[in-house]
């Protein structure tokens, strides 16, 4: 027996719950919401050979940093799959490269896919995230081209606004990124992928009193489950760096990253505000061993995805991939990303 998703999708479950668990927890996972595991492992839950619903429950796990985790939930998609449509089939494989670290593999299977199935959200985000990670100098131009390249099979989704307008303001396209999410934000007010555009938007273009307010209303009814909330919290400390307001940042750090639910964005934002607190040298004596002597998982060694990581002085997390793939000769996939476009008519 198979369902139909809100993309049009074939989901292969005869049951019911499963399937509304897995379409409420896919959206979740494309909104940052706060209960993506929590509807995922009901799916498998009400039906164990869910496939598509364990690849969810692998990206999740890989926005915490647990790569055993996600390795395991992979490795049950694979065992399940056998019997599910094609599309189902292919969208394992192809994440499953990414979540094994095999970029090049992973790209080619997704440039594949997305010829027949444009619409295939949960993995289109994923390849969005996957070339700004890769490093290349100019990743963020042949991004927007990838995702405005979908733009006929989306029409104005929600989350294909929010997906497209964070490419925008990457590349400083600031009025159509913000045009983009409030679009999206109007459709589904919790869709904490457009509220972090806006207060990218705000930070970039100086506009940080109205980002900072803004993010505080908006944040006031962010669940601290939510995967993202601890990234979107680090904004709100930029916010009052900005203002001179060291004290709060702190006070942020302390009472919402430290304790985070998210231990690798507890780590990449806390050191990337801890960082900033001592360029700015303020505050004495910074507590860098509160931070590093959190429990941490291990960190996955991975095509990360999902998670804003960019953010750390570190630079970005990547792997190497070989010339012809991606990035070899400053080219995203040539047959699936093409010439930077003409801005996509929403």
């Amino acid at each position: 027996m198979a369902f139909t998703d809100r993309y049009g999708l074939t989901v292969t479950t005869d049951s019911s719950v499963a399937f509304e668990r897995f379409q409420d927890g896919m959206d979740h996972l494309l909104a940052y919401g706060p209960e993506g595991e929590t509807r995922l492992a009901q799916a498998v839950e009400a039906d164990p050979g869910l496939a598509v619903a364990h690849t969810g429950r692998a990206l999740l796990a890989l926005v915490a940093g647990d790569a055993a985790a996600a390795r395991a939930a992979m490795a049950r998609a694979r065992e399940t799959v056998g019997g599910a449509s094609r599309r189902e089939r292919q969208h394992v494989e192809a994440l499953d490269a990414f979540v094994g670290g095999e970029s090049a593999r992973g790209f080619a299977l997704a440039d594949e896919h997305v010829k027949d199935f444009p619409r295939d959200a949960v993995l289109v985000n994923q390849v969005s995230s996957a070339i700004a990670l890769a490093g290349a100098a100019d990743r963020e131009e042949y991004r927007v081209a990838f995702m405005e390249r979908l733009a006929p099979a989306y029409g104005d989704d929600w989350w294909y606004q929010s997906a497209l307008a964070f490419t925008y303001h990457e590349v400083d396209r600031f009025d159509e990124s913000r045009r983009l999410s409030e679009a999206s934000l109007q459709k589904y007010p919790r869709n904490a992928h457009a509220a972090h555009n806006l207060a990218h938007i705000s930070l970039e273009t100086l506009d940080c009193e109205a980002g900072a307010a803004f993010l505080d209303e908006w944040m006031a009814g962010y669940d601290r489950r939510a995967s993202f909330h601890c990234h979107m919290a680090w904004h709100q400390a930029m916010f009052a760096l900005h203002a001179g307001r060291h004290a709060h940042a702190m006070e942020i750090f302390e009472r919402e990253i430290l304790p985070s639910s998210n231990p690798r964005s507890a780590m990449t934002d806390g050191t990337a505000l801890l960082w900033r607190l001592k360029l700015d040298a303020e505050g004495g004596a910074l507590p860098w061993r509160a931070l590093a002597g959190e429990r941490r998982p291990e960190l996955p060694a991975v095509a990360v995805g999902i998670a804003e990581v960019g953010h750390s002085p570190g630079g970005l997390m990547r792997e190497e991939i070989g010339a012809g793939s991606i990035f070899g000769n400053h080219r995203v996939w040539p047959a699936v990303v093409p010439e930077p476009a003409q801005p996509a008519e929403l």
